[in-house]
């Protein structure tokens, strides 16, 4: 028994919308024409949505570029402080290598100096020994002369020696600079 309602609700809906078509076939072109419209106002939708997604995420591009170029700026400017920190350092650890180097060698060409003074003035008074006795071999009147002169001759040395140190000394101050 239901088969038999339902074949006549069929009958019944079908019959009617035979009656409707036309009605229908108007109905169906404001339906199609109103979803075109809808579908236009949905892409124009859709398209503003994919514009203004575009324009966001270009501006965080943007900002990110922005961002990397600040820590790449940031990170060259502390690199080039610490690199110029080091240069500073590695200058500075130079300059007082060379200033120790430059005191030892004063203190050298002091020592070697000194020593060279030294060495004149023994020779000077060795000199001035054998000279002296030399002296007392001779004549009489010739023994003050030659005692004289020898005399000038330890002296002449000694003030060379002695001009030969002070000139090594200044050379010597000349090089700690």
């Amino acid at each position: 028994m239901k088969s038999v309602l339902l074949v006549s609700t069929l009958a019944a809906v079908l019959g009617l919308s035979a009656c409707s078509q036309q009605d229908s076939a108007v109905e169906a072109q404001r339906d199609v024409d109103q979803a075109r419209q809808q579908a236009a106002e949905d892409v124009a939708e859709a398209r503003q949505d994919a514009a203004q997604t575009s324009a966001e995420a270009q501006q965080k591009l943007d900002a990110a570029r922005e961002a990397a170029r600040a820590d790449v700026a940031e990170a060259d400017a502390k690199a080039n402080e610490k690199i110029n920190a080091a240069t500073d350092e590695a200058m500075s650890t130079a300059d007082e290598a060379n200033q120790d180097v430059a005191e030892v060698r004063a203190d050298t060409i002091h020592a070697q100096a000194k020593a060279d003074y030294d060495l004149a003035v023994a020779k000077a008074d060795a000199d001035l020994k054998i000279a002296l006795e030399k002296c007392e071999s001779m004549a009489s009147g010739q023994v003050v002369v030659c005692k004289d002169q020898a005399n000038a001759t330890h002296e002449i040395a000694k003030a060379n020696a002695k001009r030969a140190l002070d000139d090594a000394q200044a050379v010597a101050r000349d090089t700690k600079r």
